[in-house]
Order: structure tokens, then C-alpha cells, then sequence
């Protein structure tokens, strides 16, 4: 009964419920497209085969990656959390598109994939938490469940959601997706490189797709700043969390 009339309040107040297929409820809401301010780029993009930009930069890494070390947390769930916590803050990196609507979701997790001994890989999904102690918890206990698993599970259907990769083992420059050409796709796309030494500092590349119906290299330029701030230990020593 609670959660019934807790789903009707949500929906009178503009949110919709949108049920996940591994296991917890997102919300969203239809964006004003009367009223937004990008709705003559949107047009514009919207009509594009392939409305997908990227911006490939570096991010300075080396006291993150410290703190990972010393609370002996896995370095690419640290990154994770930090890139999707940032993302969760900006609006246009919950938006999708829905039909003929721009849709924004309450909160937005994630899937990346997982290497396997037979150097295979398959798809594992993370749930944003308040903290990174619970999501590097929570997140240890998901790659191993998927370690067994084994299935490739793309959930396709999902767009409460970034799409994530990680290639650990070399640095890059530039780099290109593997793509189908839907119309609609409006699911950002997220990869991490290899870290290297630079002048004293870890620099890692990073790779940010996104659809340019929905942002522009602003807010693009935003995120990467944010994340960058994210995960710089200020100079009095204060943990990152």
C-alpha cells in the first residue's frame, strides 16, 4: 500500500518508474522540451545517423591512485565510483531519449566489462552507492559473481545507465566504438587507459562519447574538469571520501 501510494505521488509529481532488469526501480522524469534551452541543438542533432561525439583527454590519477593503494581498494572500481558519482551530478549525463522525449533519471549506474582467464569478457553491472567503501564492497562481490557467471548479459534494453571499458594494458590517444546504428542510442560511453609517469604524475587517458542532441563540448569540458577535481586529494591531506 506504502509503496503504491509512494509510486502515484512520484508520477503526479512528473517521475516515472522505470523497472531495471538487474533488480532495483529507476525514476525519471520527461524533460520540458518546449522550454529547454538547447532545443534548437537538439533538433539539429537529433536527426543525425550518428550524433555521437568524443573528447579523448588525460586525467591526473597519481593521488588516487596512492589512496587506492593505502586502503588496499581496487584502483578501477576507485575510478568507477568517482566518474559515475560526477556524472550522477550533471543532469544532461541522465538523460536519455525515449520515443519522441527526452527523458532525465533520478540516478544513473553503470556496466563495464570483466576479463576473464580465457580472455574472454563478459558484461558486469555497479549500482552507485553514497560512498566508495560501499561501492568497492559491493563491487568486489559483483565482478566475482560475473567471474562465475560467465554470461555476456548486454542488456540492451537498460538506459539508466553509462557504458564503461577499461584497457589497462596500453595508453591512447584517440579512440573509436564499436557501434550499431540505432536511432535514439543516447547512452554515454566511458574508457579508462593505461596510467603512465609524466613529470612526477600518473596521467590515464580517458575516452567520453556522448550524444550530441543532448550536450555539447561544455558540458563535456564540465565532467572532465569535475571528475578531475573528484579525485585530487586537496593539499592538507583530507581522504578523498
Amino acid at each position: 500500500m506504502y509503496w503504491n501510494l509512494y509510486l502515484l505521488l512520484n508520477y503526479l509529481n512528473g517521475w516515472h518508474l522505470r523497472l531495471a532488469g538487474y533488480k532495483f526501480a529507476s525514476m525519471y522524469k520527461e524533460l520540458d522540451l518546449i522550454n529547454w534551452n538547447r532545443k534548437s541543438t537538439y533538433d539539429y542533432f537529433r536527426s543525425f545517423e550518428d550524433p555521437f561525439f568524443n573528447i579523448c583527454s588525460y586525467l591526473d590519477v597519481t593521488d588516487l591512485q596512492r589512496y587506492s593503494r593505502e586502503k588496499n581498494y581496487s584502483f578501477n572500481l576507485c575510478i568507477l565510483y568517482y566518474s559515475l558519482k560526477v556524472a550522477n551530478e550533471m543532469e544532461e549525463f541522465r538523460m536519455r531519449l525515449l520515443d519522441d522525449k527526452v527523458i532525465v533519471y533520478d540516478r544513473i549506474n553503470c556496466g563495464s566489462p570483466v576479463l576473464h582467464e580465457d580472455e574472454t569478457f563478459s558484461f558486469c553491472y555497479f549500482v552507485l552507492h553514497d560512498s566508495l567503501e560501499a561501492f568497492v564492497r559491493d563491487g568486489k562481490e559483483r565482478i566475482a559473481q560475473q567471474l562465475e557467471s560467465k554470461e555476456l548479459d548486454p542488456k540492451t534494453g537498460e538506459l539508466n545507465m553509462i557504458h564503461y571499458s577499461v584497457i589497462p594494458w596500453t595508453s591512447f590517444s584517440s579512440f573509436k566504438h564499436a557501434k550499431k546504428f540505432i536511432e535514439g542510442d543516447s547512452i554515454p560511453k566511458i574508457v579508462f587507459g593505461k596510467y603512465f609517469e609524466e613529470s612526477g604524475r600518473l596521467k590515464m587517458p580517458i575516452s567520453v562519447a556522448v550524444n550530441h542532441a543532448l550536450m555539447d563540448g561544455f558540458h563535456l569540458g564540465k565532467y572532465l574538469n569535475k571528475l578531475q577535481e573528484a579525485i585530487a586529494l586537496p593539499s592538507s591531506g583530507t581522504k578523498i571520501v
